[in-house]
């Protein structure tokens, strides 16, 4: 199908019609490259204010370029690009200008990207102005100033509100001032000359106003992080503390936005004894946490849904193992339906303007589509597919699972198993995430489809210190590295094989950054579980995450949070012993396939290189990959296609159909 990208289109479709399914292909037809080639488009669209144009990233010599397209007459101008960079975070400033950055990729740690910066422009090309230098630029001796955007100004003003952290730059844990910036001239102005001291974060409300600042800073009576939240009810008021909290006890405030009446403030947070976040209206009266507006019984809930345009704050998002979106504004509640009944068994999200709608849907055959809507005539319009290599292909649905830990904790996860091959006694792949503080979403991931295609099952557990369903899920994971983390990944395979969904015999760990460590400790701690392992970029020794020196890890952020969550180098040396991958790789039966990047400052080289060193020593079976110039995940597209193509010849050989009769680990035959 053409787009409307490409100036043409083949029909409109009404909001009320089913859309026609292509062909499908069998799951093993796909090339392995096909799962990891970069997307076709970057992001979602943006439209204007007043939603007469449109702003997309596109492809073009390898880099994402920014194109804008006039609706009226389907016409696109790209408007800026850059031969080393891609072009990222566009905004529109006005109905005629617009702002945007740079980047390397998504995949870098903020410290490896040398993008960044601030650029603005017209729509019609006219205009450039450079707000901020890339970091790559600072490094050649120009002036760095890392202004970073907060918003728009509104209206026919050119102007921005910015953040830079100047001021704050040798505080401990930072802190920041707001600037109104002339995105023509560069032009700055100081907006917080009086601030309450040491703010990381600020709120404005829909005058623009600065009402709201966080503050972070370690209590120097027990070196915790405490957070302050000030208020002030107009510009010329005095700042109040109005709540405090430490961190490591999960209380925190996050003031999220004002209503339109400028007087509501809404918060979210644990309060009031809360084990999940929910929003909250602010009880200045009482200065407490006073009505709900949005909560889940399962999911921290920290997103508001809010249109200018109306001036209402329609609705709130809930982040549980799906997204589920919740409207108070019947508008958006009636689109939302006509959609939904538009795309039966689609996840599917819109952003409403003046006069249309981007909206954006996914499925299990579908990577991503974004189509046009316009209110007016009630029609639907393609612009395009994220990934039309995938177009017309099966690949395999995604399911949420529970299953009970062995103390009874509930783990929600992610199961992805093959299209069209019965469930029962398939090869599996433990999945992990990294962080471990962090979560899997829902939705295509390019590791999980290509092994589901060739026949494995995939689990992506949801263990313990997963953020988003609760404190005390997160909680439970702290100080757990190789001890219950680790034995609810155990748990999770026991499940799909006591269900008869996996062949004990054929299973393999695969993960990175924590993700990675999880899969050396499983080879340690559960030596005649699994077949064989893939890490890349995995941490192999818990402690050195706090005495590498050139890792991005430090501060008082790993002194009080980190020692908490990862254990206390003065006081935790034996639980460092028993956690470490490196000290126990003795243990270790199956092969391992172990990647880093040359660049990484997050899990430095050094963790793979002495476990690579160690198993070697003791005549284990390694096979070793680094990636040059790459940091901490792989940003070139050729280095994502050929670790795919890696992982699943690895895999093949251990758990694979060829594999089926070799010898387990621990000396069994599979059948």
């Amino acid at each position: 199908m053409k787009s409307l990208l490409q100036q043409t289109l083949l029909a409109a479709v009404i909001l009320s019609t089913s859309l026609t399914s292509h062909p499908v292909q069998a799951d093993s037809s796909i090339p392995v490259a096909d799962f990891f080639k970069k997307p076709s488009y970057s992001g979602r669209p943006v439209l204007s204010p007043d939603g007469k144009h449109m702003l997309v990233l596109t492809p073009r010599n390898g880099h994402f370029v920014l194109t804008v397209i006039n609706l009226a007459t389907r016409t696109p101008k790209v408007i800026a690009s850059d031969a080393n960079y891609d072009v990222a975070n566009p905004s529109w400033i006005n109905n005629h200008r617009v702002t945007f950055s740079v980047t390397k990729g998504a995949e870098v740690t903020a410290s490896e990207n040398d993008g960044g910066g601030l650029f603005a422009v017209d729509i019609d090309g006219n205009h450039f102005r450079t707000l901020v230098v890339t970091r790559k630029d600072a490094q050649g001796g120009k002036e760095y100033k890392p202004y970073g955007l907060i918003k728009a100004v509104g209206g026919d003003s050119n102007d921005l509100i910015v953040i830079n952290n100047a001021r704050g730059v040798n505080v401990e844990l930072g802190a920041t001032d707001l600037y109104r910036m002339d995105s023509m001239t560069g032009r700055t102005s100081l907006l917080t000359f009086k601030n309450p001291g040491k703010v990381g974060d600020w709120l404005l409300d829909h005058d623009n106003v600065i009402r709201v600042a966080i503050s972070e800073a370690v209590d120097p009576n027990n070196k915790r992080i405490q957070q302050s939240v000030y208020y002030r009810a107009n510009q010329d008021a005095e700042w109040q503390r109005i709540y405090q909290a430490y961190h490591d006890e999960g209380k925190e405030m996050t003031p999220l936005a004002f209503d339109f009446d400028n007087k509501t403030l809404f918060v979210a947070g644990r309060f009031h004894g809360r084990d999940t976040k929910a929003i909250h209206i602010w009880d200045f009266e009482h200065n407490t946490a006073g009505e709900i507006i949005a909560d889940a019984p399962n999911a921290d809930v920290s997103q508001l849904l809010q249109d200018k345009r109306l001036k209402r704050t329609v609705g709130a998002v809930i982040p549980g193992m799906k997204t589920e979106l919740i409207y108070f504004d019947e508008e958006y509640a009636k689109l939302q339906a006509s959609l939904n009944a538009s795309f039966p068994g689609q996840e599917v999200y819109f952003s409403l303007k003046e006069q249309g709608a981007v909206v954006t849907t996914s499925g299990t055959n579908n990577v991503g589509t974004v189509y046009f809507y316009d209110t007016k005539n009630k029609s639907l319009e393609q612009i395009y597919t994220v990934k039309p290599e995938l177009e017309g292909k099966k690949l395999s649905e995604q399911s949420v699972i529970n299953y009970a830990a062995r103390d009874g904790l509930n783990i929600p996860a992610y199961l992805t198993l093959p299209e069209g091959v019965t469930a029962k006694k398939l090869p599996l792949i433990a999945y992990i995430h990294g962080g471990p503080h962090a979560r899997d979403e829902f939705g295509f991931d390019p590791i999980t489809q290509m092994f589901a295609s060739r026949g494995y099952a995939v689990l992506q557990p949801q263990f313990r210190m997963s953020t988003g369903f609760g404190w005390k899920h997160h909680t439970a994971g702290w100080k757990q590295w190789g001890l219950a983390m680790q034995d609810d990944i155990t748990d999770g395979v026991a499940h799909l094989v006591k269900q008869g969904i996996v062949d004990p015999t054929r299973v393999c760990i695969v993960g990175a950054s924590y993700g990675g460590y999880a899969t050396m400790y499983g080879l340690i701690k559960t030596p005649d579980l699994y077949r064989c392992g893939i890490n890349f970029v995995g941490v192999t020794d818990v402690k050195m995450l706090f005495t590498v020196n050139w890792s991005d890890m430090s501060g008082p952020q790993m002194e009080n949070m980190g020692a908490l969550m990862h254990g206390d180098p003065k006081t935790d040396e034996a639980y460092f012993q028993q956690s470490s991958a490196i000290g126990n790789a003795d243990k270790i039966k199956a092969p391992v396939l172990m990647a880093y990047g040359s660049e990484d400052i997050r899990v430095p080289l050094i963790h793979g290189e002495k476990m690579r060193d160690k198993l070697r020593s003791l005549g284990k079976t390694v096979e070793w990959m680094v990636m040059t110039g790459e940091g901490h995940g792989w940003v070139k597209e050729s280095n994502n296609i050929l670790w795919g193509e890696t992982m699943l010849r690895f895999v093949d050989q251990y758990i694979g159909r060829d594999a089926a009769k070799t010898d387990t680990p621990n000396g069994a035959t599979s059948h």
